[in-house]
């Protein structure tokens, strides 16, 4: 069976959720016969490292695309096209489908469209059974970032900016919501990343929904440990350049943090990944350090004595999760930061939803070590049943023949 991969992402090098998703499926899908990868990127995605030779993938290739917000008359079609988010590109010429025709060869079983963008860009262009893996799903990011509390605000100006504010915050959830629905009738298969997201998929109208978990690679010697370190280290880490990290590291450090230092005077908070540019001033030697990007993040995962996971909005699974747990780190997480992995609070690892709560659970994490060491064992074991990279590969190859009426091996 020959399979061709849209997607939205490239994934080396391997250093986000989506990009380790994106391997999962490719792993996957290779198993099946030959698969050909044609991503499309905007334009200011840099680190484009070589393809993995072991993987196996017949072709790849790619195209880049502006996705600068729109302005003048695109700005004013984005306003009235109520069925496209805004953030989504309102399309590049025609550039992406040209490109993707040119790169597709002779006939392919199956599409598997990674993102919802690649779809929009490019139409559904090849005529093949399709699945669409919506890897998040944003109308319900937008609404978990609507719940978070703001500070009070005086005035009629800024009142005015935050009803504006929230109003266009709706409008785009709605945006999202109508689109999802409308792609899904576009394919044969959608899929989301847990049960919790196909619930709320079929409750938005999205018909023919399917679960593929992230996963992440079974690592023969973890690098986590029980006994703590002096000074305890608490590790978050992630892409920073992503909102919902983004807004978690400011809440682990501005509001976690005071409350931590309290219970562990001398605890060190390192935050990990590509930062955004208004990340800098939370940077503060060496209580919070600002690593950024990291050549192997087991290096970080190896002195860190806990992972801590504060997101309070986003969609999927948390594969720094996954992460820590196939490599025995002890996690305290948000409840939303743990949500659809079928954890349970005390078994696991630790949840709490605020800054106190978050806080009294990493100081208990880092006091009792026979918690760590049975926390550690039952999330390793919860992992290697259900999110090891084999297992959920081989649940991708089985569905991608299922959908391409393809004969199971």
């Amino acid at each position: 069976m020959r399979t061709l991969v849209v997607s939205g992402e490239y994934p080396w090098p391997l250093n986000s959720g989506s990009r380790l998703r994106l391997d999962t499926v490719l792993r996957g899908l290779t198993a099946c016969g030959p698969t050909d990868l044609f991503s499309i990127l905007p334009i200011a995605r840099t680190d484009i490292d070589p393809p993995d030779p072991g993987l196996g993938l017949e072709r790849v290739g790619q195209i880049t695309f502006d996705d600068r917000p729109p302005d003048g008359l695109a700005r004013l079609h984005a306003a009235v096209d109520r069925y496209t988010p805004f953030e989504l590109p309102r399309g590049d010429g025609g550039e992406s489908l040209r490109a993707l025709t040119r790169f597709a060869r002779g006939r392919y079983d199956l599409v598997w469209y990674f993102g919802i963008r690649p779809l929009v860009m490019t139409g559904g262009m090849v005529a093949a059974p399709a699945i669409l893996d919506l890897v998040d799903l944003e109308d319900h990011k937008i609404a978990a970032r609507m719940a978070i509390p703001g500070a009070s605000l005086s005035g009629p100006s800024s009142r005015t900016r935050q009803w504006a504010a929230r109003a266009f915050s709706v409008e785009e959830a709605g945006r999202w919501r109508r689109l999802q629905q409308r792609a899904g009738g576009q394919v044969q298969v959608t899929v989301v990343c847990s049960e919790l997201d196909a619930e709320r998929a079929r409750a938005g109208g999205v018909p023919r929904v399917e679960v593929v978990a992230n996963a992440y690679r079974l690592v023969p010697d973890p690098v986590g440990r029980i006994q703590v370190s002096d000074p305890p280290t608490v590790l978050f880490q992630g892409t920073l350049r992503y909102p919902p990290n983004a807004e978690a590291a400011r809440f682990l450090v501005r509001e976690v943090g005071p409350h931590l230092r309290r219970l562990v005077p001398d605890v060190r908070i390192r935050l990990v990944g590509t930062p955004a540019a208004g990340l800098a001033s939370l940077g503060d030697p060496p209580a919070v350090t600002l690593v950024g990007q990291v050549p192997d993040i087991a290096d970080e995962l190896a002195r860190a004595d806990l992972v801590v996971v504060p997101l309070r909005f986003g969609s999927g699974t948390r594969l720094k999760v996954l992460e820590a747990f196939a490599q025995k780190v002890p996690v305290v997480s948000t409840t939303l930061g743990a949500e659809g992995l079928g954890v349970q609070d005390g078994v696991h690892l630790l949840l709490a939803d605020t800054p106190e709560g978050l806080a009294e659970a990493c100081a208990r994490l880092l006091a009792d070590e026979a918690l760590r060491e049975r926390m550690v064992e039952q999330a390793h074991q919860l992992f290697c049943l259900q999110f090891a990279e084999e297992i959920v590969a081989g649940q991708v190859a089985a569905l991608a023949r299922q959908v391409a009426g393809v004969d199971q091996p």
